[in-house]
């Protein structure tokens, strides 16, 4: 595990947004490494002038409340005691470093500026809605579902030569073991799988070619165990990111909602929600070539194009992106740059497994930060309170938005 990762973990822990998976995995990893965790974080950043210092007894209580968690896996063999609490106290620095720079770095700026309500104070349960992980069901040609969040590593199915292989948390990868195998064919159709994430879920599949594929929530990805004639064919419904493995003889096509992108190899991403207005696309390398009946445009770098889900609309709009926003999901944040509170609770919904309802009208408030993924909804439903005329209800996994 690299250093990023086990702050990430860490930090989760602490924050009490951390799944069964990824505790499993961090506690076991800390158990089996403890001579790791004083690298984390730069010994400079622990002094009591910067940054909090722990007492013997609150790192006692920290130490029995891990202990007390039932994800947590005794060794056969006991640690010393000392060794242990020394561990933990380390490990409570780290958090509590962590926690201090991800505070700094969570920042929010209404455009218009509207002064703080004082009385606007979010009613949220104690119940925490935690954010989305790496979740997804696999659905085979036979119709044979399976459910990838609990699946260890391993191969999950085979279709002739081609094994589907769960690489590792979040990774799926599909491996041809034999060179020049024909893929397998029924009735003159080739083989195919559907990758689903829910709302909360993510994942990433490495296709036969090599292509790789990140999936964000309430997404699906269709697509043939393996790719035979001159061309390579995708489905896609919601947002993906593909970084498309290089082939002149073979072009890849992703098709969503009426448009289809045309590549060679290259790095895009696409936003093709059904309840959005429009198909985005927005490339990061290469040349990817946009096409939607007779209309088509061709995209370079740093530019996306824009197409209505309406199936009679064929015009095709251009404009230069913001690669950080876009790209942003992939990498673990929300970033609003003055957007509406309908666009901003759309995808908090995907992303929380959550209903919401606007009551009100919202149509002079913009918003603009960058939030953690990895944080509970509470956070980010506070931060939006202090910036605006706006304050929520949450009830179950139901989140009322009001004036």
């Amino acid at each position: 595990m690299n250093q990023d990762k086990l702050k990430y973990l860490l930090q989760q822990y602490f924050d009490g947004t951390i799944n069964s998976y990824d505790c499993e995995e961090l506690l076991n990893y800390l158990k089996d490494n403890p001579g790791e965790v004083s690298g984390v974080v730069d010994e400079k950043l622990l002094k009591l002038d910067e940054g909090p210092e722990l007492t013997p007894l609150q790192a006692r209580n920290v130490l029995d409340s891990i202990k007390a968690d039932p994800r947590f896996i005794e060794s056969k063999t006991a640690k010393p005691k000392a060794k242990i609490l020394s561990l933990f106290i380390t490990i409570t620095k780290v958090a509590a470093v962590v926690t201090f720079f991800s505070a700094v770095g969570v920042y929010f700026i209404n455009k218009n500026k509207i002064p703080q309500n004082q009385n606007g104070v979010a009613a949220i349960k104690s119940t925490k809605i935690l954010p989305g992980g790496n979740k997804a069901v696999l659905t085979l040609a036979n119709g044979k579902v399976i459910v990838l969040d609990n699946k260890a590593n391993g191969t999950l199915a085979k279709a002739g030569k081609v094994e589907v292989n769960k690489i590792a948390d979040g990774k799926l990868a599909y491996n041809t073991q034999a060179a020049g195998v024909k893929p397998k064919v029924i009735d003159n159709a080739l083989v195919y799988n559907m990758l689903s994430t829910p709302r909360g879920g993510q994942y990433q599949v490495v296709l036969p070619d090599g292509t790789q594929v990140w999936l964000n929530s309430a997404s699906s990805l269709s697509y043939p165990v393996e790719f035979s004639g001159n061309e390579r064919r995708v489905k896609l419904t919601g947002e993906a990111y593909f970084e498309v493995a290089k082939n002149k003889d073979k072009p890849f096509y992703v098709t969503s909602n009426n448009t289809q992108i045309r590549v060679l190899g290259t790095h895009f991403n696409i936003s093709a929600y059904s309840d959005d207005q429009e198909v985005t696309t927005t490339l990061l390398e290469g040349l990817v070539q946009v096409s939607k009946n007779n209309n088509q445009f061709v995209l370079k770098p740093g530019w996306q194009a824009m197409v209505s889900n309406d199936a009679d609309a064929n015009q095709i709009r251009v404009a230069q992106a913001n690669i950080n926003e876009v790209m942003a999901w992939k990498n673990g944040y929300f970033i609003f740059n003055d957007d509406n509170i309908a666009t901003i609770m759309k995808k908090v919904s995907r992303w929380y497994d959550v209903d919401v309802e606007l009551k009100g009208n919202f149509a002079n408030q913009n918003f603009g930060g960058t939030f953690y993924r990895s944080k509970g909804i509470d956070e980010l439903l506070k931060n939006l309170e202090k910036i605006g005329k706006i304050h929520f209800k949450v009830s179950g996994r139901r989140v009322t938005v009001m004036e």
